[in-house]
């Protein structure tokens, strides 16, 4: 295979990573490195032009072997059970690729390094210009993991001997000094571990409890005073099972493992510990209603004694996540009936998500505002004028210093009633160049489409459509239509015979899945290769004869109606089968990354490109005066 080689000047001119992905990536590992209380410090840099021309040069890259560090980062840790720990806690936040370390023997001593290749995140590989992955880059990020004492001499070691060998031919005595420094640091780093588990062994035997979890956590534990309450139980607990020893016994592993799992930060003291540790492990009925009684997670957050500094405070940017503008369906709804019944889904929507926070709200529809420290509700309603319009503003509980705003506006038109729907988020400017911005569909754009139906030029539907010969010719006036603000999306399969499409191959991405989840905001249709070749023919597209998906971007025709290629996007069936797909979920236990592979990754890639064309929809697009024409299916 051809070995690549580039010069600095393409490499310069089509690898771009853009500075918000190098700050997403550490804002995402300190804030589970700080949440867990760890001692450490982190490093990152993208490497530049240069080195990856030098690296070029050095290495064979192709096809096969790619440069997989294009994005560095260095965590050093001050213990060396901190090694284990880091990489569990990297594991569950990145996809692993592959683990690397020095192997050592009871011959020579050497650094102890450990290098983990990680897979990009989706949304973060997509910041990067789409001409990198061409050059034998490789959509993945390294993190290596050292104890302090190791990172000062491994640079040392790098520089002055790896790179300067010639400082050391013939002299065999000094290289052996070297090495011997190399040797008393291991020394150090166990010895460290060590001393704490000792030291802490003896307070627990003096039942100095809370130095005993000092000496044996090694957290940046906060100088709380333990609780009078727990002392007392843990001084007289003579129980076989010893709530004292237990608490000693328990592992780094498993506090560290209780504080991210935590749903929010929590400050790291002596009683958050016990009381964690007591939920994880010991279980005891009368600590648990101690700190039920304390409401310890939230106990002591004002910081008594501390100095206060002021930060410059500044504006808020708003984020747009959900953005559609159609009309109202009168498949069961004059036009008039059509805007109470939006106006009544939106009010209810608002009434059962605010409600408890607001007293007295109308019982039905009608102009009112209300103020909450953190909340802001505002409705207007005009019925006579079949207008209605509504602002729900709230603060994130999960994000100090965001805020969440849904809005929605309801008009008549020349011919139709018209809805628009944002939903955005808003974060200091600081704060908004890291930020992924997370697709967010209100639940009442939902109800409102289920209930009323919408238009986007046609009817969106979540039901599936299978496309046939008389509507061929509407299917291919939406396609072109410029005025159409939201994607089409094509699914050719084989013909079974009779009619019926090869279901296996369409079960292979889930389309009824995908139909349902995405069927409010994309224009789906499923036909067979007759008829996807008759459609993709009267749109003048070039197309192989096979099976596969087709993505019509709005405004994907020029003022000509020449086909934009960049906007006319297809996939095949092998692009199907050897999707890899990185996914962030959220459950109990916090975001977690994993990856799925083939039709199932396809189906979650398909749904984020659609989720993500109502992000990119912007106002010059869709102008405030353009009325749209509808056909009826």
């Amino acid at each position: 295979m051809d070995r690549a080689i580039y010069t600095r000047e393409e490499i310069d001119s089509r690898v771009k990573v853009p500075a918000i992905v190098e700050s997403e990536l550490r804002h995402l590992i300190e804030d589970r490195l700080q949440r867990c209380g760890l001692y450490y410090r982190l490093f990152s840099r993208i490497k530049t032009a240069d080195s990856l021309a030098s690296k070029y040069q050095l290495k064979e890259y192709n096809e096969e072997k790619k440069i997989q560090d294009l994005i560095g980062l260095r965590i050093d840790l001050y213990f060396e059970d901190d090694l284990k720990i880091c990489q569990t806690m990297m594991e569950e936040l990145f996809p692993l690729v592959e683990w690397s370390k020095t192997e050592q023997s009871e011959d020579e001593f050497k650094p102890t390094k450990i290098n983990g290749v990680f897979r990009l995140p989706a949304y973060l590989k997509n910041q990067i210009t789409a001409e990198t992955w061409d050059m034998c880059i490789d959509d993945t990020l390294e993190i290596q993991f050292k104890t302090v004492f190791f990172e000062g001499w491994h640079e040392i070691e790098h520089d002055m001997k790896y790179k300067g060998g010639e400082l050391w031919d013939g002299r065999k005595g000094f290289a052996r000094y070297f090495n011997s420094i190399l040797a008393t640091l291991e020394l150090c780093d166990k010895s460290l571990v060590s001393l704490f588990e000792n030291l802490g062994h003896d307070l627990y035997k003096e039942k100095n409890w809370p130095g005993m979890m000092k000496a044996h956590f090694r957290l940046k534990i906060e100088d709380r005073p333990m609780y009078p309450e727990l002392e007392e139980i843990l001084n007289n607990d003579t129980s076989e099972q010893n709530i004292g020893k237990q608490i000693f016994k328990t592992s780094r592993q498993v506090l560290v493992n209780e504080l991210l799992r935590t749903p929010r930060r929590v400050p790291i003291n002596v009683n958050t510990i016990a009381a964690l540790v007591n939920k994880a492990v010991i279980k005891d009925q009368r600590l648990t209603l101690l700190f039920h009684q304390k409401d310890v997670f939230d106990d002591g957050n004002e910081n008594i004694g501390e100095e206060i500094v002021y930060r410059k405070m500044e504006p808020l940017r708003k984020n747009t996540v959900f953005h559609a503008r159609v009309h109202l369906s009168t498949y069961r709804y004059g036009m008039h009936e059509g805007c109470l019944e939006a106006a009544r889904l939106a009010w209810q929507w608002m009434v059962e998500k605010y409600g408890h926070l607001f007293q007295g709200l109308p019982k039905a529809p009608e102009s009112f505002e209300r103020n909450n420290l953190g909340y802001r509700l505002l409705f207007e309603y005009e019925p006579d004028r079949d207008f209605w319009r509504m602002k729900a503003v709230h603060v994130d509980m999960e994000a100090p210093g965001q805020m969440w705003i849904a809005e929605a506006d309801c008009w008549r038109g020349e011919q139709w009633q018209m809805l628009e729907v944002r939903n955005s988020y808003a974060v200091a400017e600081e704060r908004r160049n890291y930020l992924n911005r997370h697709f967010s569909c209100p639940r009442f754009y939902s109800n409102i489409a289920d209930r009323i139906g919408i238009f986007d030029v046609r009817y969106c539907s979540t039901s599936r459509r299978i496309l046939k010969e008389d509507k061929l010719g509407k299917v291919a006036a939406l396609v072109r239509d410029r005025r159409r603000s939201f994607p089409v999306c094509l699914f050719i399969s084989r013909d079974q015979g009779g009619g019926w499409l090869d279901e296996g191959w369409l079960d292979t991405f889930r389309v009824y899945d995908f139909t349902r989840m995405s069927g409010r905001y994309t224009h789906i249709y499923t036909c067979s290769l007759e008829i996807g070749r008759r459609l993709l023919d009267s749109l003048g597209v070039f197309w192989d004869g096979e099976p596969g998906v087709h993505i019509f971007k709005a405004r994907c025709v020029d003022t000509e109606g020449r086909m934009n290629e960049e906007k006319h996007v297809v996939y095949t069936r092998k692009d199907v089968e050897e999707c890899q797909y990185g996914r962030s979920r959220v459950d109990n236990e916090g975001r977690r990354y994993d990856l799925a592979y083939g039709g199932q990754a396809f189906y979650y890639k398909l749904l984020h490109e659609m989720r993500d064309e109502m992000l990119t929809v912007t106002d010059e697009e869709i102008t405030p005066d353009r009325d749209l024409h509808v056909e009826v299916e």
